[in-house]
């Protein structure tokens, strides 16, 4: 599966409240800051969503592992 890595651009100063919680669901918490993410079409709905305030584009990299998943491999 592929990952998408996304950088927040601009502030949220002015736009939707609804925008804002996207951007802190997708774990962006200030300008400039980038995180990779899934390629799910949930994270490409929160992606078209709030699509003026962040760049992101699909590289080659192993997606994320959720937290459930790290503690499951960590307990083995």
């Amino acid at each position: 599966m592929a990952a998408i890595k996304v950088k927040l651009v601009r502030g949220l100063a002015g736009c939707p409240a609804s925008h804002r919680v996207t951007v802190q669901g997708m774990g962006l918490k200030k300008t400039n800051s980038v995180k990779l993410l899934p390629d799910t079409p949930a994270t490409m709905g929160m992606v078209e969503k709030v699509g003026y305030l962040i760049e992101w584009e699909r590289v080659d990299a192993p997606a994320p592992q959720g937290r459930a998943a790290r503690k499951k491999a960590a307990a083995k």
